[in-house]
């Protein structure tokens, strides 16, 4: 499937996803699997086990800076070495993604002036439960800009959707797709058990960084869907032709 037609399907279920949660209370059912009301306490605490915040928080963000600096390094100074030439544009298209779908999410973050479950009332916080598209009241305003939507720890993880591009067969294109949503849920879902996100938020980050992945291998590789047609038409025509020599030399 070309790059087009990834991007029309992820915008598809951007709106999808976005009237579900806009019209639902999803995200709160959800989300009360990861709190505790009698004890006011969410499933996981920062403070509660350091190790575990470094494996999935700090740890996550260091590895995918270091992954990202390998790669620069390799498209700067190795550009002749056969295996980047080989696989030069699925490198470049990670390379690109790893910063941009997190900064799109980012600067997403900072328009939606949406608050993290901790923060508001049905979790022991101050600030009322909003949908997408709701305004705070003129008495419950919050101090400053709130910005928790989409998520924004997990987007690092979800950057890792255009390792979809970097091998050549669906089988490891898929595995590919496998590690990064692995990575991604594994990095949102540590936020969630904290309170910091919904559900939605997490979804909706998925989807933004996908969505971006696609509009980059747009375009590097603007032909990428012809070429991937063209081989499988010319691998067809190759077997139907192998077909018809044995028949007629039998």
């Amino acid at each position: 499937m070309s790059p087009a037609k990834h991007i029309q399907y992820a915008l598809i279920a951007l709106t999808a996803v976005t009237l579900c949660f806009e019209l639902s209370n999803l995200d709160l059912w959800i989300q009360g699997f990861f709190y505790n009301a009698s004890s006011q306490h969410w499933l996981f605490q920062i403070d509660g086990n350091p190790w575990r915040h470094f494996f999935f928080y700090d740890a996550p963000k260091k590895l995918l800076l270091f992954f990202e600096l390998a790669l620069l390094v390799s498209l700067l100074f190795f550009r002749k070495a056969p295996l980047v030439q080989q696989y030069h544009r699925g490198l470049l298209i990670v390379l690109l993604a790893l910063p941009l779908g997190p900064a799109a999410v980012s600067s997403l973050k900072g328009t939606t002036n949406v608050a993290c479950p901790y923060a508001l009332s049905e979790y022991g916080g101050k600030l009322p439960y909003l949908k997408l598209f709701e305004s705070y009241p003129a008495d419950k305003q919050p101090a400053k800009q709130q910005r928790c939507f989409p998520a924004g720890h997990a987007s690092g993880g979800f950057a890792l959707l255009a390792l979809y591009y970097l091998p050549k067969s669906r089988r490891r294109r898929r595995q590919m797709l496998g590690i990064a949503l692995t990575a991604g849920w594994a990095m949102g879902g540590y936020k969630m058990l904290l309170g910091h996100h919904f559900f939605s938020h997490t979804l909706v980050s998925m989807l933004l960084c996908w969505l971006v992945t696609n509009c980059i291998a747009l375009l590097v590789t603007p032909t990428l869907g012809l070429t991937e047609r063209g081989s499988l038409r010319t691998k067809a025509s190759r077997v139907k032709l192998e077909s018809l020599f044995e028949k007629t030399s039998q």
